[in-house]
């Protein structure tokens, strides 16, 4: 067996090819969000290493993808039809893999440690088993022989109004083209069923911002989507974060924070920008999470900052209400918790729900990952009895904060899998039973080992 820069061969000992895996590795990979689109021009997924052995009377196969960071396990009963049957979330690199039969184990090696990468080496031990995989959590979902759709760098979640085994999600900026994916939740694995691209034919971001329309045919969009809700009035609402920050030479401002409106088909019916005030505070890190309440006929959007901004009260970040029907915005602040890791970073909010009668749910986190990784949790808060004040430009400290209550700490939910904790936890949502969906942004396998995570935390609320 030998592994080349995209593929694997088997060879009989004569020399003679019995095998030869062609495009399929790239395509299992793509299935399952692991595939470095940044290295598509290049060498792909990087098979680096194979190993081969016999457990009990199993025959069985192992590829190690250096970029991809995963193994392929294949289930060897004829060396000229190999079956795939499993892939293994790895360490970022696994460069090295040792097989230990005598004891059903099988080992990889991370060979990548960056600490200011958030990125840590480590040994990944796995131990056959004759019970149904914990990963994936979530595939794309495809034919036999139908091509897969990447997919990757997920942020927000949001559920279906009408069917309850159904969620929608959206790829952050990593891509070049902003779309939502739909997610049969029913389903385990949960199934990606469709990629709905998000389109600008009625030219509604392009008179916002018309370096953010690609220009191709179908007039695609390169957004930076981090939250989606679902509408009561139909389609979805999307939280794009701006990107840069006003005054900084170091990451100098490109485009504003905005809400975009789409219809079940993704075209864009509204763009929804921040007041002049309060935008030109903008620091890199804005919208990340966008909840929707109807009062009556009228939808107010929630909105989740991620980080504090100029001249906002430090350790606070805001929470914008806007009145669809008004047009108005007003803001509250969260209160962030102080910083526990050891390798410092920041705190800071990604998505957030509605859960009725006035309360939200969040997710609050650092920046850190790994050994380093602290803050990870679920927190619930009501803005019953508060009124968001409009900002003028002038006294921001007047906001009345939100009181917040602990749900749940992730970090054990996250070490369950036995991996590497995960460092972008942002996507949330509510099923009908109260089952409480969390997703993490896998950084669409760049600098990251690209494994996403779907947890279905039960009897949380």
């Amino acid at each position: 067996m030998i592994v080349s820069c995209k593929g694997l061969t088997i060879f009989n000992t004569d020399g003679s090819v019995t095998y030869e895996s062609a495009e399929t590795l790239e395509h299992i990979i793509t299935a399952h969000g692991h595939f470095p689109d940044k290295r598509a021009g290049k060498k792909g997924n990087e098979p680096e290493n194979v190993e081969y052995a016999t457990y009990g009377e199993k025959k069985f196969m192992f590829i190690g993808s250096e970029r991809s960071s995963v193994v392929l396990v294949y289930s060897i009963a004829d060396n000229a039809d190999p079956e795939f049957i499993q892939l293994l979330p790895a360490a970022v690199k696994p460069e090295g893999l040792l097989v230990i039969p005598e004891r059903n184990l099988f080992v990889a090696a991370g060979e990548k440690d960056d600490r200011g990468d958030k990125i840590r080496s480590a040994l990944s031990i796995y131990q056959l088993q004759e019970k149904a995989p914990n990963y994936p959590s979530i595939v794309f979902s495809r034919a036999e022989n139908e091509l897969p759709t990447g997919w990757g760098a997920l942020s927000g979640l949001s559920m279906d109004l009408q069917d309850d085994n159904i969620a929608y999600t959206v790829k952050d900026s990593f891509y070049d083209s902003s779309s939502i994916l739909k997610i049969d939740i029913a389903k385990v694995p949960a199934l990606i069923t469709n990629d709905i691209r998000l389109t600008d034919t009625n030219g509604k971001l392009a008179a916002v911002d018309a370096s953010l329309v690609n220009g191709d045919a179908d007039m695609s969009v390169n957004l930076d989507p981090e939250g989606i809700t679902t509408s009561a009035n139909g389609g979805f609402w999307i939280a794009s974060e701006g990107k840069g920050s006003i005054g900084s030479t170091t990451k100098p401002f490109k485009f504003e924070n905005m809400l975009v409106h789409t219809s079940s088909t993704g075209v864009i019916e509204e763009v929804v920008t921040l007041p002049t005030e309060v935008s030109k505070r903008q620091l890199q890190f804005g919208f990340e999470g966008v909840a929707s309440v109807m009062d009556g006929n009228t939808e107010i959007l929630y909105v989740a900052f991620q980080r504090t901004w100029e001249g906002d009260t430090e350790n606070h970040v805001r929470i914008g209400q806007y009145n669809t029907f008004t047009a108005e915005w007003a803001f509250f602040y969260y209160p962030l918790d102080a910083i526990e890791s050891a390798n410092g970073g920041w705190v800071g909010l990604s998505d957030t729900t509605y859960l009725g009668n006035d309360e939200f749910m969040v997710i609050e986190r650092d920046n850190q990952a790994g050994p380093d990784a602290a803050i990870k949790r679920l927190y619930k808060f009501t803005v019953t009895g508060l009124t968001p004040l409009i900002d003028d430009g002038n006294d921001t400290t007047a906001y009345p904060i939100i009181n917040k209550k602990l749900v749940e700490d992730l970090m054990g939910n996250l070490a369950a899998s036995g991996g590497l904790t995960l460092e972008k936890i942002e996507g949330i949502a509510v099923t009908a039973d109260g089952t409480v969906l969390v997703v993490n942004d896998n950084d669409g396998v760049d600098d990251s080992n690209g494994e996403t995570q779907l947890l279905r935390l039960k009897n949380i609320l």
